[in-house]
């Protein structure tokens, strides 16, 4: 699980060179691999070299800190080889291997330097890599130090016991002669990660383009490069399989092959999508030569056919929802903070939204009762593009909100807020879908497995954009992290009559003790009707809504739940549950 506090920025892409920072294994050949990681960057306050400059790196063999501190740490290992102390082992000319935990990490590596390792591997105790701050000793550690996952972490360490593990982590520019390379943020993607069935019945109505950049690290110029894209689909055969030959790239350079440049793959569309996952994976090779490094010739990501969800984020297959593992807030917020979903399709008018899927974590106490607030926005600004000067947050219309409360803890947990009533949505229209918490001590759930920053670039179109304090932010996070927010929608065209004449409607705070809030898509004399959970009459009278709100005195109701049901001038009903306390 990932905590952090982050910039509500788009991470730009930084020079060229920083594409070749790699950890990969390099004997035994069991873990030879190149290892999802993180890097100690001198820019956050280290004193570590720059991974960012070409043929900055370090090699050598792995060797378990221990500081002889007693006890086991949560995760199940020894508290001793968290590093926090000064270490009892002699680790000169080795790089260090450190479980991450209690401490921080400028003074585990400092830890480490000391006792004389040339580098530092910190395993993370949740499953993917984090950024890692300086703390207090940061700036005085001179060797790199770099986090790995916690799967990666321990298949390294279990083949340790076997004997020497040796590790390049570093800058590989200009360490090969032949050497060509992809990386995760430029590649194209499938637009989408989880992906209705409705809304992706041929290939007219589903399709994305292909591309990617593609680098030399090489000493040497490259006149023969080919990039193959190959998707399969759920029942694993080969769909889509096209390939671009003949690339040239000088050292040091890259080259785009994507619709926009002179080297383009076809675009991928089927005449039907039958229900599951879909695999792409872009892999490029050197005619006639071997490549000295192929550990990053490989990309792969997904998409899944669904029945019902709707999201940037990779389905789980286990849950059939949205798969989180990495959790964020504003470095800068003080009040609300929201992840949201762009829809925008022109053949929205087939679903209605019905609530909505996220994850959430609370930094300083359990989630239990925790109010997370959902809305649906018709965004009516009128742009074609992020680059449109019309572009902004200037006019988004409510039209569906609810909440949801924890019931229990729920930390890590993928959990499902239900709207009071479907949302129906307008084909070719842009929808904006949010889930927002006013507690600043709560993170909401991202997925670090998919990077869209290519299509960012390429499509230049708002996919998962942040509100922090009223202000939204396009990008979010960046490309690489998009949101684990699912909306599920069903098929408009089960909606009855009943349901096409509700309107969403909502009573705040929720529980409530005397007063309560209730906002409701409509304006003028309402009837509102309050009953209990057998259906006795608690409360009956009129209302008047302004601007959709009116305030209603619940002091004499009993404890215990109530229904709300309210009639517009127009006919149109609301109905929602509260809790009176």
């Amino acid at each position: 699980m990932k905590k952090l506090l982050l910039s509500l920025t788009l991470l730009a892409s930084t020079y060229w060179s920083s594409a070749q920072v790699i950890v990969a294994g390099v004997s035994p050949a069991s873990i030879i691999a190149n290892y999802t990681n993180s890097w100690a960057d001198p820019a956050g306050g280290w004193g570590t070299p720059d991974f960012n400059t070409p043929g900055v790196y370090v090699q050598d063999t792995l060797m378990i800190v221990e500081d002889g501190s007693t006890g086991t740490n949560p995760q199940g290992f020894p508290i001793s080889q968290e590093g926090c102390n000064p270490l009892i082992n002699d680790l000169t000319g080795k790089i260090a291997v450190i479980y991450r935990n209690t401490c921080e990490f400028g003074a585990k590596a400092f830890n480490a330097q000391n006792a004389g390792a040339v580098g530092v591997i910190i395993i993370n105790r949740d499953p993917e890599v984090i950024q890692m701050g300086a703390g207090a000793e940061g700036a005085n550690v001179t060797i790199p130090v770099v986090m790995l996952t916690t799967a990666d972490g321990a298949a390294l360490v279990a083949e340790m016991a076997n004997g020497p593990v040796v590790v390049f982590m570093g800058n590989k520019t200009g360490l090969f002669a032949n050497d060509i390379a992809l990386l995760a943020s430029n590649v194209l993607t499938p637009k989408l990660g989880g992906v209705p069935a409705l809304l992706a019945q041929n290939g007219t109505e589903f399709s994305f383009d292909l591309g990617a950049r593609i680098y030399n690290p090489g000493s040497l110029d490259q006149t023969n490069i080919t990039i193959n894209a190959k998707v399969t689909n759920p029942t694993g055969n080969v769909v889509y399989d096209n390939s671009v030959s003949g690339l040239a790239i000088v050292s040091n350079d890259s080259i785009d092959v994507d619709p926009l440049s002179a080297n383009a793959l076809p675009l991928f569309s089927l005449a039907t999508y039958p229900a599951g996952k879909y695999t792409l994976t872009y892999t490029i090779s050197l005619d006639g030569v071997a490549d000295e490094y192929d550990g990053d010739n490989t990309l792969s990501s997904t998409f899944t056919i669904n029945d019902s969800i709707y999201s940037f984020a990779q389905i789980d297959a286990t849950t059939n929802a949205p798969n989180p593992g990495s959790y964020y807030r504003p470095s800068t917020n003080n009040q609300t903070f929201s992840i949201c979903n762009v829809i925008n399709d022109p053949h929205a008018s087939r679903v209605a939204i019905t609530g909505i899927y996220f994850a959430a974590t609370n930094s300083t106490a359990t989630l239990e009762g925790e109010e997370i607030a959902l809305f649906v926005y018709k965004w009516e600004d009128a742009f074609t593009d992020l680059n449109d000067a019309g572009f902004g947050f200037n006019t988004l219309t409510e039209v569906g909100s609810g909440y949801y409360y924890f019931p229990n803890d729920g930390q890590d947990s993928v959990v499902y807020g239900a709207l009071p009533a479907p949302v129906p949505l307008t084909d070719n229209q842009r929808y904006l879908v949010c889930a927002q918490t006013a507690n600043t001590s709560v993170f909401l759930g991202h997925e670090s497995n998919t990077n869209y920053s290519y299509n960012f670039n390429y499509y230049a179109q708002p996919m998962f954009p942040n509100e922090s304090d009223g202000t939204y932010y396009a990008a979010g996070f960046g490309g690489d992290n998009p949101n684990s927010l699912g909306i599920k929608v069903i098929d408009a065209a089960n909606l009855g009559v009943k349901d096409i004449n509700e309107v969403a409607g909502m009573a705040y705070p929720n529980p409530a003790t005397d007063k309560v809030t209730v906002s409701i898509e409509g304006s003028g004399v309402a009837t509102l009707k309050v009953t209990d959970v057998a259906g006795k009459v608690a409360i009956a009278n009129t209302v008047s809504l302004v601007n959709g709100k009116a305030e209603v005195n619940i002091a004499s109701l009993e404890a215990g739940m109530y229904i709300f049901n309210v009639v517009l001038e127009n006919g149109k009903t609301s109905q929602f549950n509260l809790v009176k306390k």
